[in-house]
């Protein structure tokens, strides 16, 4: 393009702002960004911008609590799940396309080492119990991540270099998510660089659309797969096959079952669980009014209890049925790189920019039957989320060994008492061989127990 079209192509986004530096780039930088605009897909970035300009008081709810809910502890459903799972009727669906500045890494959220003696992965600790809970059943147990356009590359990269952790490579499968520009303040498209566009990944909202566009869908319905749990990376303590809430997901024959835990103060950056033109929704702290986080009932409890944690387990035919379906998008005030006036890739130290996603639990309202188990917290939810201070890496260490802990303490039937301890996986997965094997044993000192040791 010359430089009267290029003015004229990029006016048609109401964005020259885009071309400031123009002149500096060479002709393939060149075509680079002008690809990058043109693939912008208008409808959308004005859907955005939007956004940016309501208030919270535009986009009000209303809705109630959600009480019709049941508590886990249900041997019957624990004893049909895992045949479930050793039939091949459950697969894993995993969402791990998070960087992980805000835990200074570079490079994948799902690199981060939160175990306390073996300095274990987040996806490790995944793949570890894939192959403890395939171990279990007597068979491999497929499991999916989606990753981002961010950290896709990498992702792979580690698994490769590690062997899999152990995985099958017939088991493990691999899918991107989408992009959407970043916006400033005021509604603008700008550059991270001097040719590429602040784009950021899309959210797990789109998850279910991408894992059926991506053909994975297809190849587990073939395999007979008809239950999908679904996990978030940053929560080492998610169950990726969760017995109890495949089988109660069998009793109930519903779409969807939210796993989910009770509130643990008005101020937990928690969704919430309610009840919305007769529909199962989520409110996202960030959108939940602040009379609503504080509302309590007669007996002096949150009026609200239900946390959702993200954990689900879906039907495959509700995935299929809904997977094109529309769900709204989200925005948040983010602090992310940017070109500055100088020519120069910067890292915000504070939010400055629009970041949107479509978040998972938006497809709950399409839904003809939505269940809700609540679980302990201790069991199923610390998520890494900060460096330190709340949900950081020293609260996650301690919620891993409080949980393997007890878990040890279950398969033992013995009290331990040690200052720092660590167990493999298969403890959370146990077969008959090795509760044999380890009733009665008395732990005493720190150390890393594995049971093929």
């Amino acid at each position: 393009m010359n430089e009267q079209q290029v003015i004229s192509f990029f006016s048609t986004f109401g964005e020259l702002n885009l071309v400031r530096h123009w002149q500096s780039l060479n002709m393939d930088q060149r075509r680079s960004l002008e690809s990058q605009v043109a693939q912008i897909d208008l409808p959308t970035l004005r859907l955005q911008q939007q956004l940016v300009q309501k208030k919270e008081d535009d986009i009000r709810r209303t809705f109630t609590p959600f009480e019709s809910y049941s508590r886990c502890g249900n041997l019957e459903d624990v004893k049909r799940g895992k045949k479930a799972l050793s039939q091949g009727l459950v697969g894993c669906l995993v969402v791990a396309g998070g960087q992980g500045t805000r835990l200074r890494i570079n490079g994948p959220k799902g690199l981060c080492q939160v175990t306390a003696v073996r300095k274990k992965s987040l996806f490790q600790l995944l793949a570890e119990k894939t192959v403890a809970a395939g171990r279990q059943v007597g068979r491999l147990l497929p499991l999916a991540i989606m990753t981002s356009p961010l950290n896709h590359a990498d992702t792979v990269s580690f698994f490769e270099k590690h062997a899999l952790f152990g995985l099958d490579p017939s088991q493990l499968f691999f899918f991107s998510q989408d992009t959407l520009p970043l916006l400033d303040r005021q509604g603008h498209l700008f550059l991270e660089t001097a040719d590429t566009l602040a784009m950021g990944p899309d959210g797990n909202g789109g998850v279910l659309h991408q894992f059926v566009r991506s053909g994975i869908w297809d190849q587990w319905q073939g395999a007979g797969v008809r239950h999908v749990n679904f996990v978030l990376i940053d929560n080492p303590l998610a169950d990726p096959f969760d017995a109890e809430l495949i089988g109660y997901q069998q009793r109930r024959t519903c779409d969807v079952v939210v796993k989910c835990t009770y509130r643990k103060t008005p101020e937990e950056k928690v969704g919430v669980v309610v009840q919305e033109h007769g529909k199962v929704a989520v409110v996202e702290y960030t959108e939940l009014p602040y009379e609503e986080q504080k509302a309590m009932d007669a007996n002096g409890s949150l009026r609200h209890l239900l946390a959702n944690l993200s954990l689900f387990v879906f039907e495959m035919t509700f995935i299929k049925k809904i997977a094109n379906a529309s769900i709204p998008l989200h925005k948040a005030f983010k602090a992310v790189k940017y070109l500055d006036g100088k020519g120069h890739t910067v890292q915000a130290d504070h939010p400055m920019a629009w970041k949107f996603e479509k978040f998972i639990f938006d497809v709950l309202p399409l839904a003809n039957q939505v269940e809700a188990l609540v679980y302990p917290r201790e069991v199923c939810f610390a998520p890494l989320k900060n460096f330190s201070g709340d949900d950081s890496f020293d609260t996650v260490s301690r919620a891993l060994q409080q949980r393997d802990r007890q878990v040890l303490e279950a398969v033992t039937g013995m009290s331990c008492q040690t200052s720092a301890i660590e167990i493999a996986q298969d403890f959370y997965y146990p077969t008959e061989a090795l509760l044999t094997a380890w009733k009665g044993k008395q732990v005493t000192q720190s150390c890393y127990m594995d049971p093929k040791i």
